[in-house]
């Protein structure tokens, strides 16, 4: 491949550190510091600290590993050099949904910052978009397409200028709410204190209050990793101080808008956490803080802040549409998906037709679930999925390849990397039985969009007609139980059943092929993890309570460890391995 078809490589450390840094610190920020408390209080600060610690353990964990593979995409692309394409595909397609929901969820909370000024746009009663306010956030969509169409290097120095407008913006926000609006009282004098709902609620609200979501922002410098002049420094140094930085910023943010609620002025009974959900003050908490005041200086710095908001989400839309076609473009690059999705511009050496395709698809989700809050906790747990990856891909690679250049070592890997594996398959777990038994019909349910690929074909050497009959066979059954579930028609024994014979049959289909043996045994893992997980999430507290908190907690935890040695031994020396450690730099970027 000539160098025309190369990605251009402009951005530094401190481009990577802006690009996670408003990836974490975007529509969160001004809509998860009113959804966290809704859950657990006051003790939303907790909630943020602790996911904030698992994310600095997955930072690190996945620093190594994007100075090993710098690519563009490259969370799509880490554990097909560990484990082969198949347990890859299951990781990257969950990822890849993740990400493409992204966009379509900051350009709906773009779109509702601005329903103060535009009532016509959002309809404060259901938290939804109206059709008008679709079609705002549709052209807000297309609009930093553009941006990113136009080029990488631009899209840099846009989004600097628009991440320092932004952190000023915030530290004057805290600064002002301390200085003449903070009430003390909203921390312990509330009934039920602190802790009104349990100590439980610190991790259910990780999910359903955006902290998950806005925390994994930092994954965006991982996207860009095939576009910086100098990874082995730009990854991690960005990573970790992004990360840092932005739980940081969440704890004051948290602080401050618990001690800016005026009760009253929300129609809401004091320490009725839940009900701030369905109050005015959803559509913008700080805005409605500082304008509930009734000081003209404070209702002035109010409006200030609905610039800001529009600034800060549409920095982070910026972000997210990049490396959503950076996910599409990374799939490409490992022959998962057809060619044209690796497609770039002539002179502005950006994948315009994944650019093109992230737009139809953010529409396709914005039409059905128009809400920032409808779409976060479906969002986190797909992208969250594909984080498993880390520390079985680090730990693996280490055993396989040893010797290759780590421009970045993870310290204390032994511990940092199981650690790793069990706190994204706890986040994961956190979004309850709902969320994920959607995850495994839609991520298990892929497999024969990899067997009809061409690599799929490859890697199984199995006739299209083979193929054929397999997939349709295959997706009738996984319908079936979609169906089955949707309408309660059989008890979860039953057709968790079905779903898990599936599982064990098709995969026992694809061992008797001599060429896929290797790529089998190190799907095992994941195999045993979907099934593991969807029998904890259904009986455990977070689904029908047969399993108490924090039983269910720590059962699964142990489990997930026992998978990790599982996965992290099953890895063996792919040919993706083979030829990266012949060829060096793959002649794809």
């Amino acid at each position: 491949m000539n160098n025309t078809d190369k990605l251009r490589k402009s951005l530094s450390t401190m481009d990577i550190f802006l690009i996670s840094f408003t990836g974490m610190v975007g529509s969160g920020w001004l809509l998860g510091v009113l959804a966290v408390p809704v859950y657990d209080g006051p003790a939303s600060i907790l909630t943020w600290v602790i996911a904030g610690l698992f994310f600095i353990v997955l930072a690190l964990v996945f620093s190594e590993l994007g100075t090993m593979f710098p690519y563009s995409g490259s969370l799509v692309r880490f554990n097909e050099f560990s484990h082969g394409p198949v347990s890859n595909f299951y990781l990257g397609l969950a990822y890849t949904i993740g990400a493409i929901s992204t966009p379509p969820v900051e350009a709906a909370a773009l779109t509702s910052f601005i329903s103060s000024y535009i009532p016509d746009v959002y309809n404060a009663h259901t938290s939804l978009l109206t059709s008008y306010g679709i079609i705002v956030a549709l052209l807000f969509l297309g609009l930093f397409i553009l941006i990113q169409f136009i080029g990488v290097n631009i899209f840099g120095k846009a989004n600097a200028v628009m991440t320092w407008f932004k952190m000023a913006a915030i530290i004057l926000t805290v600064i002002m709410i301390f200085s003449f609006i903070f009430d003390s009282k909203n921390f312990f004098e509330l009934r039920d204190g602190f802790l009104p709902y349990g100590t439980s609620s610190i991790f259910a609200a990780m999910v359903p209050g955006g902290v998950i979501f806005s925390y994994l922002g930092f994954r965006q410098g991982l996207d860009y990793a095939g576009e910086t002049k100098n990874p082995g420094k730009a990854i991690p140094l960005g990573l970790i101080f992004s990360m840092v930085a932005a739980m940081v910023t969440y704890i004051f943010l948290q602080i401050a808008f618990i001690g800016a609620i005026n009760w009253k002025a929300a129609g809401v009974s004091p320490g009725d956490w839940p009900a701030l959900l369905s109050s005015s003050w959803s559509a913008n908490p700080f805005y409605y803080a500082f304008n509930s005041t009734g000081i003209y200086f404070l209702i002035g710095f109010a409006v200030f802040l609905i610039i800001v908001s529009i600034i800060s989400s549409a920095s982070t839309l910026n972000v997210y549409v990049g490396s959503s076609a950076r996910s599409l473009y990374g799939m490409n690059k490992i022959d998962y998906f057809p060619n044209i999705f690796g497609r770039l511009h002539s002179k502005f050496r950006t994948p315009w037709v994944s650019l093109l395709i992230t737009f139809i698809i953010g529409a396709l989700f914005l039409l059905p679930f128009p809400s920032w809050y409808a779409l976060i906790g479906i969002n986190a747990s797909f992208t969250v999925y594909a984080y498993l990856a880390a520390g079985i891909t680090n730990s693996s690679l280490r055993k396989t390849a040893p010797d290759m250049e780590r421009k970045f070592k993870t310290p204390f890997l032994k511990i940092l990397s199981p650690l790793g594996f069990v706190i994204a398959s706890l986040l994961i777990y956190f979004s309850g039985w709902s969320v994920v038994s959607l995850l495994l019909l839609i991520v298990v349910g892929g497999l024969p969009l990899f067997l009809l690929s061409g690599y799929g074909r490859k890697t199984f050497n199995i006739s299209f007609k083979n193929i054929i009959t397999f997939s349709i066979i295959y997706w009738i059954i996984f319908i079936f139980i979609g169906i089955v579930y949707a309408m309660s028609l059989l008890p979860f024994y039953v057709y968790f059943s079905i779903f898990t014979l599936t599982l064990i049959v098709s995969s026992t289909i694809l061992y008797r092929f001599d060429e896929s043996k290797n790529v089998i045994k190190a799907t095992v893992w994941i195999i045993i993890y979907n099934i593991v997980i969807g029998i904890m999430s259904y009986y455990g507290s977070l689904g029908i309570n047969a399993i108490k908190y924090p039983y269910d907690y720590i059962i699964f935890a142990v489990l997930s460890l026992i998978i990790y040695y599982i996965a992290s031994n099953t890895g063996y020396k792919t040919e993706r391995l083979k030829n990266f450690i012949k060829n060096g730099q793959v002649n794809d970027e």
